[in-house]
């Protein structure tokens, strides 16, 4: 049972059934998702709560570890930010909410509150037939990516993934910590370390109606996607992760895990946001996607 507010309670895997009662009713946006809740609270910060028949989240940062308040739901908003500003400001947390959907913020009081939009932390929406194919010319370079790394490649097999399989867990954090080192000798700076132990988490504890495709070459796995189906049109993407050393393989793996989505049903795929990472954007944006847009709320000055 998730508490009332100013109560708030430890995300566990029992509130699973609590959080989708509420985020069932909106559309998927991936920081609410309970699966991506559960598998980024690495640290065990994360807390829930519900006020005004809409769910409170306190979020710690994907990148900084900060925490910071959110929510969603629809029924008396400018209450509910009100309150979760005035508790964010009395708890040192500053004196804004971020992650906030724009589909919530239509009845925001704004000469009361600001409004930015998050650029950062948008959804990127995939159209699963558009990357099954790489039909037209704004796909061209991933079609000659695909191609060059069919003709480079002769034992290849793509195969899904049965996930509480524990060799199969051990290829995927084989591979997770080898994306992890070549990110790093690539950017020494790098900060997105805290995804290794994500996934760790999902592979151990994670709810199970997840599916997920993984590429091999000569047995040994290179590549691998696993998503969450939501409904008859959208997945979402929980952890994507590729051996970059062959060259086209990404794009082939997103092609590929595109037919494996539409054959569950899908139509759409909700690929998360970019934190602002440059090559994490720009990955992203060459998918010709849609967005699902995120605000940050504060009072008025």
């Amino acid at each position: 049972m998730i508490p009332e507010f100013p109560q708030f309670k430890k995300l566990e895997l029992a509130d699973k059934s609590d959080v989708e009662t509420f985020t069932s009713r909106f559309p998927p946006y991936s920081d609410f998702n309970f699966v991506s809740m559960w598998c980024w609270d690495i640290k065990g910060e994360m807390r829930i709560s519900q006020l005004n028949n809409n769910l409170v989240v306190r979020f710690t940062d994907y990148l900084t570890g900060d925490p910071f308040f959110s929510f969603l739901g629809d029924s008396k908003v400018n209450e509910t930010v009100e309150a979760l500003l005035e508790l964010s400001e009395k708890n040192g947390l500053g004196k804004q909410l971020k992650l906030i959907p724009d589909t919530l913020v239509l009845s925001i009081n704004r000469s009361k509150f600001n409004i930015t939009e998050d650029l950062d932390n948008f959804d990127y929406i995939f159209d699963l037939k558009e990357i099954s194919t790489y039909v037209g010319n704004n796909f061209g370079k991933k079609r000659n990516k695909v191609n060059k790394f069919l003709k480079g490649i002769l034992d290849i097999k793509i195969k899904p993934l049965v996930l509480s399989d524990k060799n199969t867990q051990k290829e995927i954090l084989d591979l997770d910590e080898l994306w992890l080192q070549n990110r790093i000798s690539q950017d020494v700076n790098f900060r997105f370390k805290n995804e290794f132990m994500a996934t760790n988490r999902f592979l151990k504890n994670g709810p199970e109606e997840i599916v997920g495709i993984g590429i091999y070459c000569k047995n040994k796995l290179i590549a691998y996607s696993v998503s969450s189906i939501l409904d008859e049109v959208f997945a979402i993407s929980h952890f994507t992760k590729a051996d970059t050393n062959f060259i086209g393989v990404y794009e082939f793996l997103m092609r590929e895990n595109a037919k494996f989505l539409i054959e569950k049903g899908c139509k759409y795929l909700n690929f998360e946001q970019d934190l602002g990472l440059p090559g994490l954007r720009e990955s992203k944006k060459s998918f010709l996607s849609y967005f699902m847009k995120k605000c940050i709320i504060n009072f008025a000055s």
